[in-house]
């Protein structure tokens, strides 16, 4: 054996060793019986915590973002090797869906005109986005962990809101010192998309009103609601992101409609009255973000028509993941209001058009509108029932929430970002991910809850 192996031996001998020790400590002993008692429980409470926090610290910083879904996953093969049959996975049945995304992916790498930079593109979503929906769907199993990860959406829209707040004041936002950026907020995200993110984070936290209400009078219960979602609001409107406003905007619209789902007539011109009256709001606010001139003069119109072009030069297969700047260059084109370096197209829909083509775009969005139909198939009859068990009642309605949320990604990406942004997806995949396993657990024959909101009959 050569010296470099014994000394890695000896290293890695030692460090089994130090966790070993570690393990048989007594503060340790608490965690260790409840390894022996049920190894499974184990490491899905040390999933579902690990998940907790990410998304409760998903704006901190780039750090959070990419080593938590890794701890989670960690924690999460465990959970796969000791409690497979109680896991979602074994039995959600809409997972081959899954194939068309990735197939999506494939086609944006294997036919890109530079594969190698498309792969580098793509390729950074792996530990950060594309192991999410499967680490979110295992932290649902009842009533009480929705509540959980709502509270974590308020968490994070909370402190995150209140940073603008500080930034509004000193100048610059207490985590990392970001300065406003021609005048907008920007957070600890350091750019005004913030915005997206705060939208985003925003519509699962709504269900914070549902929770409350089973507890609280409706005057109490939207002073706290106010309370703790007015910095969010705050920030959204500082960040001066219209397609986070938007997407708000049409989640407003949806909660609105679904609510009177069962008056069709008036539920359907809910979504739009809603929707245009928090646009008024809006404009009341920031008149000059919503001014007709400004809309006009949106840099995105040519950005689209670029896009567009780059499409129709490669109309099957695309010009490949992350390829939208290079082969515009190529064709001799330049945007007339951004930078030469402008990376994407400011419109999810094209961004996936122009990179996997007619074929890619085909299988993209059958997973999307396909997850979408999914969940909603499954939602909308429990949604339509009023009365009965008010455990139940919450659960969906909380369910309903991240649905929406993940809904509103797509509104979001109207005027947003590129399909491989990798925190915007990360975060429309959490909320994904949450809708499936509230869902293939809450259809479940039988199911009940107790006065905690713990399933009645155990999982599996």
């Amino acid at each position: 054996m050569n010296p470099v192996s014994r000394a890695f031996g000896r290293m890695s001998s030692g460090l089994r060793d130090l966790c070993a020790a570690a393990w048989a400590s007594p503060r340790m002993e608490p965690l260790a019986r409840r390894y022996r008692e049920d190894p499974g429980e184990f490491f899905h409470e040390g999933l579902f915590w690990a998940f907790w926090l990410s998304l409760a610290s998903f704006p901190i910083g780039y750090g959070m973002r990419e080593v938590m879904p890794v701890v989670c996953l960690l924690f999460q093969i465990g959970y796969y090797k000791h409690a497979w049959h109680r896991s979602v996975l074994s039995r959600f049945t809409a997972w081959p869906l899954f194939f068309c995304l990735w197939g999506m992916i494939l086609i944006g790498i294997v036919f890109s005109n530079d594969p190698y930079r498309s792969l580098l593109h793509a390729g950074t979503g792996i530990n950060k986005a594309y192991i999410l929906p499967f680490i979110a769907m295992e932290c649902v199993r009842d009533l009480k962990d929705l509540r959980r990860l709502v509270m974590a959406c308020v968490v994070a829209c909370f402190w995150e809101g209140l940073d603008g707040v500080w930034q509004t004041v000193t100048g610059k936002d207490f985590i990392m010192g970001y300065s406003p950026r021609a005048t907008r907020l920007t957070g600890s995200i350091g750019d005004y998309s913030v915005g997206n993110y705060i939208a985003m984070a925003m519509i699962p936290a709504f269900g914070l009103w549902f929770v409350l209400r089973r507890r609280l009078s409706w005057g109490l219960t939207l002073f706290c609601w106010i309370t703790a979602l007015w910095p969010a609001f705050f920030l959204l409107i500082g960040a001066r992101a219209r397609s986070g406003v938007l997407a708000v905007a049409v989640a407003l619209g949806i909660w609105a409609t679904l609510l009177q789902w069962k008056r069709l007539p008036k539920a359907i011109v809910l979504l739009p009255l809603v929707t245009v009256i928090f646009l008024g709001l809006f404009y009341l606010a920031k008149p000059e973000a919503l001014a007709p001139a400004t809309v006009a003069d949106d840099s995105r119109w040519n950005l689209w028509d670029i896009g567009w072009k780059v499409f129709s030069e490669h109309p099957w297969f695309g010009s490949g993941a992350g390829q939208y700047n290079p082969t515009f260059r190529a064709m001799g084109l330049i945007p007339t209001k951004d930078d030469i370096t402008i990376s994407h197209p400011h419109n999810l829909y094209l961004d996936m058009l122009y990179a996997h083509g007619i074929v890619g775009f085909t299988l993209g969005m059958t997973f999307l509108l396909g997850m979408i139909m999914w969940g909603w198939r499954r939602i909308a009859p429990h949604i339509a029932i009023e009365g009965g068990d008010p455990n139940a009642r919450e659960y969906w309605l909380l369910a309903t929430c991240f649905w929406i949320a993940f809904v509103c990604w797509l509104v979001n990406g109207i005027f947003g970002h590129d399909f491989y942004r990798i925190w915007w997806l990360a975060l429309s995949m959490s909320h994904l991910g949450v809708m499936i396993g509230a869902v293939v657990n809450g259809s479940r024959p039988g199911m009940r809850f107790d006065a905690e909101g713990r399933l009645a009959v155990p999982v599996g």
